[in-house]
């Protein structure tokens, strides 16, 4: 009976060590499509398929749309562009990535209660987005 038992732990410790291995051969994906308003936009979503981050605005060209992914992909952090964390009216962090011009080229998707939530957000998009591919999807 212990042995059954030890065998049902050690099995399930398997299995979780294998989920936990799937998920990391998981990637991230950036939906690209044609809104209702009949401009390009992007979504980033996680494997889990939670949408991460969004353009926040749409572009008239697909190519410009396909340049906003590029540059959050790129990540050129520093003199380039910047992620900034920061709290909204609604007293939650978000994140925002800027280009060297200024302008937002990605934001998050929803708020975080905790400062850190949103650091760790920012941390797994650098790590993930550089190898996230591309597909076109329905609004």
């Amino acid at each position: 009976m212990v042995r059954t038992g030890l065998a049902a732990a050690l099995a399930v410790g398997l299995l979780g060590l294998a989920a936990v291995a799937v998920a990391q051969d998981s990637k991230m994906k950036f939906e690209l499509y044609k809104g209702k308003d009949d401009q390009f936009r992007w979504r980033l979503k996680a494997p889990n398929g939670a949408v991460l981050a969004t353009a926040g605005q749409g572009y008239k060209a697909e190519a410009d749309a396909r340049n906003g992914i590029a540059l959050l992909q790129l990540q050129k952090v520093g003199a380039d562009a910047v992620f900034e964390v920061y709290q909204d009216e609604k007293k939650e962090h978000r994140w925002r990535f800027k280009a060297g011009n200024g302008q937002v080229v990605a934001a998050s998707s929803e708020g975080y209660k905790a400062k850190a939530d949103a650091e760790r957000a920012v941390e797994a998009i650098r790590a993930g987005a550089a190898k996230a591919e591309i597909v076109d999807a329905k609004e």
